[in-house]
């Protein structure tokens, strides 16, 4: 089904256990490139790279197996900062639409003319948002409450339009992470279902919850989690009362070796993100055979030496790391994190040096301090580090909490190409770091030029 480089499956059994080790085995061209870029001061510090060919691949693998399996795709874009260049480009692979997590991820896709699958979740659209979102027309849009469809039925009535619904169904027992509580309880469905229906300007079409997949480093395997029970009852509930329920989605850790899973366990769509970068847990067990590549580095450079330790601009660390709030997750806990970082200063030898990295100061913010600097190195012995020297790091992104620089790289095997360096917001930026004024306009000849 997948083809999968033997160096890959011939590492470690165990799992690489870091992301960055698993970029070195399967995308080194990308170390390198950022590498050299940064050398040349093409790229600077504090900078999300992303190559875009390795997109590419990684999204038509998802959107070949995808329809394989028989289920849609709504791409998640907020790991990589919503870049409408990647997004493109994995939309023009063959993955249907895109999810909005928030209604700023709905904003910049639309500013630069790209389509919103879904909306609403995880995050619920403020009251004087809804009539910019709406007048996007997305597919769906997911909702908590019977207050929030009410909202959204006004502002679609007074549009002349009907908005498609999915109720996001809370279960006893679900798994719940860290600020994301919310939902319908399964037990005041039937109730609220009614009450929505009684809304002119909306309409029930399917369930929702979050995560309906992990990945089981144990086993190897994406499995569903106990949340996908409690949402496939919601669904033949609400067909019981006789709403046409055409979505049943389920989202969490998705990418193509899960895609089947969610098929037979009766989903109808899955929400990959993470597996556009190829940095879905299971890429990091060579025996789970996750064919998605490796995508995006993190891109920085040494600040000062202090008391032994390399200090490093702050502004874009972030990782996935948290258990969950509520329910039961243990079973798809990795194996422990230990951060590091590749540091040099050429292109040749970025990788011959692997510095371990404090992890409590990676999270960027250590005492409650604002994060200046970062991913402090904390060499366990003697080590070349000096002032200017290029750090590359590998971990789960989530660039969008970030005030980090995306930049979009092709052929990064070859003579690498800079496509776009773009700041926090969206912007191009020139050569001197200043935001360009004609960037809508100038990102969508890109877009037109790449064509789809």
């Amino acid at each position: 089904m997948f083809a999968l480089d033997a160096e890959f499956l011939n590492n470690d059994p165990g799992g690489l256990h870091v992301y960055l080790d698993t970029t070195a085995a399967r995308n080194p061209g990308l170390i390198r490139a950022a590498a050299r870029l940064h050398a040349e001061d093409v790229l600077p510090a504090n900078t999300y790279v992303v190559d875009l060919d390795a997109i590419k691949h990684n999204a038509e693998i998802m959107a070949r197996e995808a329809q394989r399996a028989g289920i849609e795709l709504y791409l998640m874009t907020k790991h990589y900062n919503r870049n409408p260049l990647v997004t493109h480009a994995a939309l023009a692979a063959g993955i249907g639409s895109t999810v909005g997590v928030e209604t700023a991820d709905a904003l910049y896709l639309s500013r630069f003319g790209l389509p919103v699958g879904h909306i609403g979740h995880l995050v619920q659209i403020p009251r004087g948002n809804l009539r910019s979102v709406l007048t996007m027309r997305p597919e769906v849009m997911t909702v908590f409450s019977v207050e929030k469809a009410k909202q959204v039925s006004d502002v679609a009535v007074s549009l002349g339009q009907v908005q498609d619904l999915l109720i996001r169904v809370r279960v006893a027992g679900d798994i719940i992470y860290p600020n994301e509580e919310g939902g319908i309880w399964e037990h005041e469905l039937e109730a609220a279902a009614r009450a929505i229906a009684s809304f002119p300007g909306v309409r029930i079409v399917g369930v929702t919850t979050f995560p309906g997949t992990l990945f089981n480093p144990r086993t190897a395997q994406v499995e569903v989690t106990v949340n996908f029970a409690g949402l496939l009852r919601a669904a033949d509930r609400l067909r019981a009362l006789g709403f046409d329920i055409r979505q049943v989605n389920t989202p969490g850790a998705s990418s193509a070796i899960g895609f089947d899973v969610v098929a037979k366990a009766g989903g109808t769509h899955a929400e990959p993100g993470h597996a556009l970068t190829g940095t879905t847990p299971q890429v990091l067990y060579p025996q789970a055979r996750s064919p998605e590549k490796s995508a995006i580095i993190y891109l920085n450079e040494v600040s000062h030496l202090f008391e032994g330790k390399g200090y490093v601009f702050g502004g874009g660390f972030y990782a996935c790391d948290a258990p969950a709030l509520i329910g039961d997750d243990t079973k798809y806990h990795t194996s422990e994190w230990r951060p590091h970082a590749f540091v040099g200063r050429t292109p040749e030898t970025i990788m011959d040096q692997k510095v371990p990295v404090d992890k409590g100061s990676f999270f960027g913010r250590v005492n409650n301090a604002t994060d200046y600097y970062g991913g402090t190195l904390v060499p366990d012995g003697p080590a070349d580090i000096r002032v200017g020297d290029t750090v590359i790091y590998g971990f789960r992104p989530q660039a969008f909490t970030t005030r980090a620089n995306v930049a979009v790289v092709e052929n990064v095997d070859g003579e690498p190409r800079v496509l776009g360096i773009f700041d926090r917001a969206l912007n191009l930026l020139d050569e001197q770091g200043y935001p360009l004024p004609d960037t809508v306009d100038r990102v969508r000849d890109l877009l037109a030029a790449a064509g789809r």
